[in-house]
Order: structure tokens, then C-alpha cells, then sequence
């Protein structure tokens, strides 16, 4: 994907996300959208509040939350447009299993900033089961102070299998009810660290109204 492409895309970050109401240690912005299966085209949906359950969140699970609105132009911006192009192959095959053609998906646009001496970290912080039965991790930038922000594998015995890293641009992790995921925490070599990333969540059949 061409650098300026990138850049604009980023802009997402710069100029839309606030500090999470729910932990300082990160800015965040949400969008949920609807997706149609069989146009692969999505909409805005009404509904623009998040909830996990508190077993696949300990941290924040168990109430609803809002967090700051990523703007309706995203639902046209070509780079995003071409990011979900790649994600539809995994969500149509989720859409055959379990036999729906319209799903409820929420885009969350995470940063965690970490300051020298300091952690930034996930919620829930360590190996969780999500309630969506599909997500998929995007890696927007990574600076190159970041230390730390490591993804962690685990079967359901929660001892870690894989380790891996997101280091480029739009690298991405595939995660489902399978296995355990963690990211470690983000520090920082010197000066301030960030890791941008944005997820796409697939909500759960229960979550769907």
C-alpha cells in the first residue's frame, strides 16, 4: 500500500481518538458497523455501544461502554475498504458456519502510549477468551521505541504456545474462540512509545440486536 495511503489513514488516529474513558494508558475511538454478506458492502449501525461479558473481561466486562465515534467517513475510505476486501474471506467463511448473511462488526481504533519507566497495556491485560467469535488485529504503526506489545497464544490451559510480534504496517492476527490471546504490555525505550492498531470485531449472535 502506497506510503501516503498509510499516512491519510493514519490520520484516523491523529485527529479522532480520546483518551479512554476506562484507562488512561490508551486512546481509543469505536465505529460498529453492519455488514452484508452478500454485497460486502457495510453501513453504520445505530447502535454505537460496546459490551463484553466480565468473563472475557475482567477488567471491563459486564457494562456497557462508549467510547469516542470514529467518523462515518470511514465506511467509504478506500485504505479501509481494502483492509475489510481482505478480512471478508474470513468473515464470509464465519457467515456460511453459522448460517447469516447480515452481521453486527465493531472497528475499534486502539493507541497505547507508553512513556519511558511507564506500561501501557490491553484490556483484559493478560491470556482471555473474547466473547466475538472473530477478530482481526491490524497493526497501524508501531514506533520504533516500542518495547514490549508482544501477542501471546495459549490453548485453554492458558500455558502460552506462540509468541509473535506485529512490527509492519497492516501485519495482522487472526484470533478466534479456539485459543487464548494476550498482547504484552507496550513500554518504552526512550521518549514516548505508541502502538496503533485496529481491531475488527465480529459480535457474537447473542450480541447481534
Amino acid at each position: 500500500m502506497p506510503d501516503h495511503s498509510h499516512a491519510r489513514f493514519h490520520n484516523f488516529y491523529e485527529s479522532q481518538l480520546r483518551p479512554d474513558p476506562y484507562a488512561s494508558v490508551r486512546d481509543r475511538g469505536m465505529i460498529k458497523l453492519i455488514y452484508d454478506r452478500p454485497s460486502q458492502q457495510v453501513r453504520k449501525n445505530e447502535n454505537q455501544n460496546y459490551f463484553q461479558s466480565y468473563s472475557a473481561n475482567d477488567s471491563d466486562g459486564g457494562r456497557v461502554r462508549v467510547f469516542a465515534p470514529i467518523s462515518d467517513e470511514l465506511v467509504t475510505d478506500s485504505v479501509f475498504l481494502h483492509i475489510l476486501k481482505g478480512d471478508a474471506h474470513y468473515i464470509n467463511k464465519y457467515c456460511h458456519r453459522a448460517g447469516v448473511d447480515i452481521l453486527n462488526i465493531s472497528v475499534h481504533f486502539i493507541r497505547y502510549r507508553a512513556e519511558e519507566g511507564y506500561a501501557s497495556f490491553s484490556s483484559p491485560v493478560w491470556l482471555h477468551l473474547d466473547d466475538e467469535p472473530l477478530v482481526l488485529i491490524h497493526l497501524i504503526d508501531l514506533t520504533p521505541n516500542a518495547i514490549g506489545a508482544d501477542s501471546v497464544i495459549s490453548g485453554m490451559d492458558s500455558k502460552p504456545t506462540n509468541v509473535l510480534r506485529l512490527q509492519k504496517p497492516f501485519d495482522t492476527l487472526i484470533v478466534d474462540r479456539t485459543k487464548k490471546h494476550a498482547v504484552t504490555p507496550l513500554g518504552s525505550s526512550h521518549g514516548t512509545s505508541y502502538r496503533d492498531v485496529m481491531l475488527v470485531n465480529v459480535e457474537a449472535e447473542v450480541r447481534q440486536k
